[in-house]
């Protein structure tokens, strides 16, 4: 048992303490900083997180990118009762980089998507070749061209995949496609005031 200190002649004192560094008043983002888990900064942070993105299309594109996504073949790892087999061609096991690049359904999508980013004979096969292909571009205006069609792609692709697998409603490539243009217009239009998406609404419709 420990005795507190006791003196009636002087009022009590508490003291915030960050780490080691005295607060004069409680600060809920310094106590965060001391408490939060520290990784080396991620070299895709840039092309899922920046702004002007949809926060939802940035949140599926995280989760995407952590290979997250309960695609069929992780949900037969877990030991569910569904079958591996892709959703869109029943050919390939659905893994993340069969749906999201090289299923030939998804081909389809990316191939007017890459047309519209001024990639018109670029061949993506694998996850890490997409995130290559977005860096790859020779301008900063190109490149944010790219991070917004492929989020939104990659959104897109995922919500048909859903309505497919839930609610057995199939639509053509193109169809999502369509989605996807409806998408990008929308959202430069709506940042078309910011310097940074001067022209970028030229370059999607080139």
């Amino acid at each position: 048992t420990i005795t507190l200190p006791l003196s009636h002649e002087k009022d009590d004192l508490f003291e915030w303490v960050a780490g080691d560094s005295p607060l004069c008043v409680f600060r809920s983002s310094t106590t965060w900083e001391v408490l939060r888990p520290r990784q080396e900064k991620k070299d895709w942070v840039d092309i899922v997180w920046f702004k002007g993105a949809l926060p939802k299309h940035s949140f599926t594109m995280w989760v995407t990118n952590y290979d997250r996504l309960p695609t069929r073949a992780r949900l037969a790892g877990w030991g569910m009762p569904v079958s591996a087999a892709c959703a869109f061609c029943s050919r390939s096991d659905e893994t993340r980089d069969h749906l999201m690049v090289a299923c030939e359904y998804t081909t389809q999508v990316w191939k007017e998507v890459l047309l519209r980013c001024q990639s018109p004979t670029t061949l993506l096969t694998n996850w890490s070749e997409l995130l290559s292909w977005i860096r790859s571009s020779p301008s900063k205006r190109l490149t944010l061209l790219r991070m917004l069609a492929t989020q939104t792609t990659i959104f897109h692709l995922w919500k048909q995949r859903n309505n497919l697998m839930h609610n057995q409603t199939s639509i053509p490539p193109e169809s999502v496609f369509y989605g996807i243009d409806k998408d990008m217009r929308n959202i430069i239009s709506a940042r078309r005031v910011s310097k940074h998406f001067h022209s970028v609404m030229a370059m999607w419709l080139r």
